[in-house]
């Protein structure tokens, strides 16, 4: 279960590799243990109460890929932890001979007396709740405990000498619990238990520092997985989807940070056209009598218009639900009275009416939504297909613009193959004019795709001998490497003295510019680069 130390290396960063090293040279590991392919270990942190680390070894083999661990730290920037790390190190350099505790457990087992276990688990049971609540779960038939009782006995945990700083508890005990009422055949017992950990998540929220929602979206997502094991009918089911719509149109703002994830349960669970019949129903006693108007802010900056926001949503998912029923009629009926108030709706009655062979009409709503809207690429790549063979001048009008605003080069190829040699020399001397004020990246480009090496030459020469006028560059010290190592393997054959002579002239202030690690493996990675051969060419290309 030892993994090479060089290979633990590609596990983290540097920098944690480091600290872990000397986590575990200051002897922080306080415990280590296993039980089949299971590692578990406490390593004293910065906190009082230590971190508890558990790594997984898939398949019982050791290699990097095969490593699942996770750590009760905070820690969530690349690679694993320096917790983590500090352990699997004792693992391959200690003196640790780790013995699996399975088979210890399986000796005792076998030996112990039946009164005698009996009267330890009874013990055990008496001091800890969590134990005796999964005995009486896992071996009787017990009283099952309300929605409210399973919260309280959770907010519980956010309670206590120290307050949780990031994502709060893991409620292991719990899902323990509900997984043993899923397997005794009773999921919405355990449909209870997820839901109480995803509201009283929410109710907490306040007491954590970040909330990332993941371990609330795996709850969310088995509550659903058990109110489908057990197999309802709509009637019965109707309570389930009444509480997950009430949650997505709630309008407490802690409660609405997970909308998109209780529309999601909502689509899960809704899995017949009665439940989705259902669901319309309740959309359209939802549903806003009139758009309301969009607000305009006299404050400068702008604000979030609430009203519209909520409406929209509103009239998206009614759509969504007619589209999924398969009702066309109702639906146009929806797109043309909102297809200019919800950008994403035009583009949908476009490809609905295309779709049943109203494409003059099409084309009319898609036009109109270029007009009103923002945010039209969706827009103009439908009506570049549907002008292909209808209107050349305006099919090559639209793909100029959607290269433009896109930057996506198939736009330009496309515009290419469909102009004439004069039409083609306008547009590039077009796009030339545009990017030399507005993107160098883009400028060189647009020469190589034209073949102009020679100019992309150039460009890269002054813009990475130009000091950079923006902020971040200046910040970050970009000193106009960065430029010349990107194109290196286009233009730098074209003039390979120089090319080098101005990549020397820019590493020197770079080098001396500031200190540190990655900046200094930044610079190796420069010289490295500079070794590489580029053939010399015995006279510079014409210009």
């Amino acid at each position: 279960m030892n993994i090479p130390t060089e290979r633990i290396r590609d596990l983290c960063t540097s920098e944690v590799f480091d600290r872990a090293r000397n986590y575990r040279d200051e002897e922080r590991i306080d415990r280590i243990d296993r039980f089949d392919e299971t590692v578990n270990a406490a390593v004293q942190g910065s906190q009082p109460k230590p971190y508890e680390v558990e790594i997984q070894f898939v398949d019982g083999t050791a290699e990097p890929e095969t490593v699942d661990a996770s750590c009760t730290c905070p820690y969530d920037w690349g690679g694993y932890c320096k917790h983590i790390i500090a352990v699997l190190l004792e693992l391959s350099e200690g003196d640790t001979d780790l013995e699996d505790e399975r088979e210890a457990v399986e000796r005792v087992l076998s030996d112990a007396h039946p009164e005698e276990l009996r009267e330890f688990l009874f013990d055990e049971s008496e001091r800890d709740a969590d134990l005796r609540r999964r005995l009486l779960t896992r071996f009787e038939e017990q009283d099952t405990q309300s929605l409210y009782d399973y919260k309280k006995e959770m907010s519980q945990q956010y309670r206590g000498p120290y307050t949780y700083q990031y994502e709060g508890p893991d409620f292991p005990e719990f899902h323990d619990l509900a997984e043993t009422h899923r397997e005794q055949g009773n999921p919405l017992e355990a449909a209870t238990i997820y839901r109480a950990m995803t509201e009283v998540r929410i109710e907490n929220m306040d007491m954590v520092q970040d909330y990332y929602g993941e371990d609330f979206e795996t709850e969310l997502d088995a509550f659903v997985e058990c109110i489908r094991e057990a197999d309802l009918e709509h009637e019965e089911k109707r309570e389930y989807i009444d509480y997950l719509f009430d949650r997505w149109g709630s309008d407490d703002s802690a409660v609405g940070t997970f909308s998109g994830q209780y529309e999601d349960a909502l689509w899960e669970l809704c899995t017949g056209e009665t439940d989705l019949q259902y669901w319309r129903t309740l959309l359209e006693d939802d549903l806003p009598v009139e758009m309301p108007e969009t607000s305009k802010p006299d404050d400068g900056i702008g604000s979030f218009d609430t009203r519209r926001y909520e409406a929209e949503r509103r009239i998206e998912m009614y759509a969504d639900v007619l589209d999924a029923l398969g009702d066309t009629e109702r639906l146009r009926e929806v797109y043309e009275e909102h297809h200019l108030d919800i950008r994403e709706f035009c583009a949908r009655y476009a490809r609905l009416l295309a779709d049943e062979g109203e494409i003059n009409r099409a084309i009319e709503v898609a036009e109109e939504g270029l007009d009103a809207l923002s945010n039209v690429g969706e827009l103009r790549r439908f009506l570049i297909d549907a002008y292909a063979d209808r209107d050349p001048e305006r099919h090559r009008e639209l793909l100029r613009e959607q290269f433009l605003q896109s930057g996506d080069w198939e736009y330009y190829e496309q515009l290419r193959s469909r102009c004439s040699d004069d039409e083609w020399e306008t547009a590039v001397a077009d796009f030339e004019a545009r990017f030399e004020d507005s993107n160098v990246h883009r400028l060189i480009d647009l020469y190589l795709r034209e073949g102009r090496t020679a100019d992309a030459f150039e460009t890269v020469i002054e813009a990475a001998r130009d000091d950079p006028d923006d902020a971040f560059w200046r910040a970050v010290g970009d000193n106009g490497l960065a430029i010349l190592s990107e194109y290196r393997d286009d233009v730098a054959d074209y003039d390979s003295e120089t090319y080098y002579e101005v990549y020397e002239e820019r590493l020197e202030p770079f080098l001396a510019d500031t200190t540190g690690r990655d900046h200094y493996q930044t610079v190796v990675e420069y010289l490295e680069e500079m070794r590489e051969p580029v053939p010399f060419r015995v006279e510079k290309a014409p210009a």
